[in-house]
Parts: C-alpha cells; structure tokens; sequence
C-alpha cells in the first residue's frame, strides 16, 4: 500500500487548483481554536466500506489543500478507480509551519492536535478501521520529519510510517539545524524545540533521534517504515534519506525504501 502511495506523491506535478477532498473545521482542545482538514476517499466508495485511514502531514508552506492544489487529489481518483492504488481514506490535518509538534514553550500543540483531535474526528466520521491495524502516518518534507516524531512518541497508534523527502536528523544535526543563525531569526526555532545546550537539553533532543531509538530489529515493530525520496529532491535531503536508510541496514531494522 504504502509504495503505491508514496509513488503518487512523489511523482505528482502542478495542476489546476480543483477542490476534490471533503473539508471541514474542527474544534481543536490542544490548539484552542478551529483547524481545519481535508479528507480523500475513493469516489466510488459504498457507504458500509471501512477502510485504512492514512494520516498526512504536509510539508512546510503546505496547508490542509495540499492535494487539491497540486492536482493529487483528481489522480489519486484515477489510480484507486484503475485499481493501482489500494482503497482508503486519507486524513491531511492543517499544520502550518508548527513542524508537527508540541512547542517547548506551550503555545502551539500540533501534534496532540492530529492525534487527540482530528484523528479520532475523522476516523468516527468516516468509519475507519480502528488503530493500530487500519492507522498510517505518512508526511513529505516537514510532514516527514514530523512522522518521525507520530512514529517515536504514538507507536501503538500505526500500522505504518513512511517518510517522503524529509529530514532525517541525528542529535547532532538537529542540534546545528537548532542554532543555525540564517534559520533563527525566521523560524522560532527555540520556542518550537526548546533549549540544546547542556546534558538535561541533549537528552531530550536525543529522545526523539530516530537514530538513538531504532538500533536493533525489534525497536520498531510491529511497525512498518519506508523512506522514500525524489530523483529531484535537494542534495541535502535526499543525503539525510540515504544515511538513515544505511543506518538500518546496518542495525537489521525491517524497512522499505523508494
């Protein structure tokens, strides 16, 4: 399922803004206002279907309307019609530029905002299959890395993680991406992760390295990963995919890549 999937969105270039998923607003307790979401499901799907649901974190820059805009959404239509792509429904949540995370500083939750808001919303409303079984996180870009953080703090939450171009980070880099000097001033980089100097502030930093967490063949199961990353994508990112790929291989950690 999940190669199929990320092959579409991998692939998926620009085209006419064509509004295709379900919207609709939901009153968030961990952000403490409305977000909204965008929900995709087969077009011809009976109404006694319940199917997997797939959570999607979009990238930086990217909204609830991601699909829609890219035209991802109409292809996906002709993919699952054409049987290429399995039937399911997909959740994307409204993510700004939060990076899919509880902030340091308390004032933005988005991560509780997927999992104990929209989540189960949508899963209710659409009549999902119940988690871990029927749940999978996917994200691109920023989504990616914030699958990273789903996959690490809710494991018994999905079935599945698959990470599209993201930034794969170990401690030390996330610690440099941190104090980098050009990003600071544009992104509140210590109110979104918090402090990364001295023992107490590395170790919280190193709790969320995948490269800490996933060692041996049994750190992830019975979760499923993939890493996939574009023939185009930045050098940088698709670096940080190659070297996480080789850091399981080393550890005997089951994984797809693409």
């Amino acid at each position: 399922m999940r190669f199929a999937l990320a092959s579409v969105l991998i692939l998926v270039g620009c085209a006419t803004f064509e509004r295709r998923l379900a919207y609709q607003t939901i009153d968030s307790n961990a952000m403490g206002r409305e977000m909204e979401v965008g929900v995709w499901a087969p077009p011809d799907r009976r109404a006694d279907e319940r199917l997997p649901l797939v959570i999607f974190l979009h990238g930086g820059g990217d909204d609830a309307a991601s699909f829609d805009r890219v035209g991802l959404s109409a292809r996906l239509d002709r993919a699952v019609l054409a049987g290429r792509i399995p039937r399911v429904v997909v959740m994307l949540p409204q993510g700004e530029l939060g990076f899919w995370a509880n902030w340091h500083d308390g004032t933005r939750r988005y991560e509780d905002w997927v999992v104990e808001d929209a989540l189960p919303t949508v899963a209710r409303e659409h009549n999902t299959l119940p988690c871990p079984e029927g749940c999978h996180a996917m994200g691109v870009s920023m989504g990616g890395s914030g699958t990273i953080r789903f996959a690490l703090h809710h494991p018994e939450l999905f079935a599945s993680a698959t990470l599209i171009s993201a930034p794969i980070l170990d401690t030390d880099q996330m610690v440099n991406l941190a104090q980098n000097p050009l990003l600071v001033p544009i992104v509140p980089m210590d109110r979104i992760f918090g402090p990364t100097r001295g023992h107490r502030a590395l170790a919280r930093v190193r709790h969320d390295d995948p490269y800490e967490r996933w060692q041996s063949p049994d750190d992830l199961l019975p979760m499923r990963l993939m890493v996939a990353w574009g023939t185009h994508d930045r050098g940088a990112i698709a670096e940080t995919s190659r070297r996480f790929v080789a850091h399981l291989e080393e550890h005997g950690v089951p994984h797809e890549a693409l």
